[in-house]
């Protein structure tokens, strides 16, 4: 294994990064020059921004009512690490679109960089690391969430942080690596909960590759849980003074949970519905709870005039889900296995192949996705060497969000973060490809 030390004084290895961090920048602006509405009507609709600035402006860490200007009240919708982030940019970079833009692109060069370090912890290649890197930096689905005030370029990034800092605790065991690996997942579970009961699979993982060491392994993962537990603390502690309740990520979970299954019991279950209708067919369910308001036609102004916060919201719709789900067995199971497609192919794709139609515009997306998941497949069983055992912390990670996803819900957007973890394996794929090539060709001449 070549030391990251080593790594970073190499010259080339210095070349190749600053090239990429080029490359990265450059291709953001160009894809803005081609199309500048970038940046536009959808720019904060996921409220992780309209957050941070009432966190900057002295409000506090809260939201105003979905459509209502009224008094911002506390809120745990959205989880701190995206939050905080950009309230800094707006703190020191001032409050327009750009500012939360260029930072955003720094954020890609960031995790551009760490990708190359994990592809070097794989394959020890640097070909192999800079292809992921390209690939990574004209890969057109992730590169769009930078003109956005959404999640995904950071938690794609504190992801690869994680991973990179796991990888090498692994290699060269110490407490240091270990408490960084735990606070780094601490801080994604902080951008998207997905990842909250990650720890779980972390044990496991741990006594696999010590060998079934069990004394190595539980003081491992011991020093891993408490630094993950320290960084979740403060929040979990807030959320349960703010809101009496044991929120460890973020109150918005049911309401998604409800979006993708809430269709279980009607005859086109399979067609992917946006949170729109979710967000009505769940006002209809409160309504039939509290009693109707008749001047409360959206989901937010129903909740608004019946007094319902975020928790007791998240809590009934998940017991929604939970009732359709025992009723419609095996209409949840099939939904789950379509919701595996929808991952990485998007939803209209799926509508597309299952139900018939249009060809969509987003036929595109699911080629690159396709091509990208086949190259890196082809690594497996063509390409197989020493590197399996390494990549198994990637392919468990990449393995654990997609069944997640599946079981509740899932958008196109959601494959993004995961992402870089197939671009490695289908770099290497690539490379080898490559390689072939110019053996065949300097073989003929």
């Amino acid at each position: 294994m070549i030391p990251s030390q080593k790594l970073v004084k190499d010259r080339s290895t210095l070349w190749s990064l600053s090239l990429i961090a080029i490359l990265v920048v450059l291709v953001r602006g160009a894809v803005f020059v081609a199309d500048p509405t970038l940046g536009g009507e959808n720019f904060a609709v996921d409220r992780w921004l309209e957050t941070a600035r009432n966190v900057v402006s002295g409000k506090g860490y809260s939201l105003s009512a979905y459509g209502f200007a009224d008094e911002p009240r506390p809120t745990a919708v959205r989880g701190p690490t995206v939050v905080y982030f950009f309230a800094a940019v707006l703190w020191l970079f001032g409050d327009h679109m750009w500012s939360i833009v260029f930072a955003q692109w720094v954020v890609d060069v960031a995790t551009c960089v760490v990708l190359f370090f994990i592809s070097m912890e794989i394959f020890q290649d640097r070909r192999v690391a800079f292809i992921a890197c390209l690939l990574f930096a004209f890969y057109l689905p992730g590169l769009i969430f930078t003109f956005l005030g959404w999640s995904e370029p950071l938690f794609t990034l504190v992801l690869a942080g994680f991973t990179l800092s796991l990888l090498r605790a692994l290699r060269q065991p110490s407490i240091w690596a270990y408490a960084l690996s735990g606070a780094l997942l601490g801080l994604a579970v902080l951008a998207r909960p997905i990842m909250q009961f990650y720890p779980l699979v972390i044990l496991p993982l741990l006594l696999w590759a010590m060998n079934r060491s069990r004394n190595r392994a539980l003081s491992s993962f011991a020093v891993f849980f408490l630094a993950f537990a320290a960084v979740l603390s403060p929040w979990v502690i807030r959320n349960y003074f703010v809101f009496d309740a044991f929120i460890p990520g973020s109150v918005y979970s049911g309401r998604p949970l409800y979006e993708g299954n809430f269709i279980l019991d009607r005859a086109d279950y399979l067609r992917h519905r946006g949170s729109k209708e979710g967000s009505m067919a769940l006002r209809k369910v409160l309504e039939a709870r509290f009693g109707p308001a008749p001047n409360s036609p959206d989901l937010g102004s129903y909740t608004r005039a019946k007094g319902i916060n975020d928790v007791v919201l998240n809590r009934i719709a998940s017991e929604e889900v939970e009732k359709l789900v025992r009723e419609h067995p095996g209409r949840y199971a099939v939904l789950s296995i379509v919701r595996l497609f929808r991952v990485w192919f998007h939803h209209r794709f799926v509508t597309f192949v299952v139900m018939g139609g249009k060809l969509p515009k987003a036929w595109m997306i699911a080629a690159a996705n396709g091509v990208l998941l086949g190259l890196a497949a082809a690594a497996f069983v063509w390409f197989r060497g020493p590197w399996l055992r390494p990549a198994v912390f990637l392919i468990v990670l990449v393995a654990y969000s997609t069944a997640v996803y599946a079981a509740t819900n899932a958008v196109g957007r959601y494959s993004v973060p995961m992402m870089p973890y197939v671009m490695v394996f289908a770099a290497y794929t690539i490379v080898h490809l490559v390689s072939r090539w110019h053996r065949t060709c300097s073989v003929l001449t």
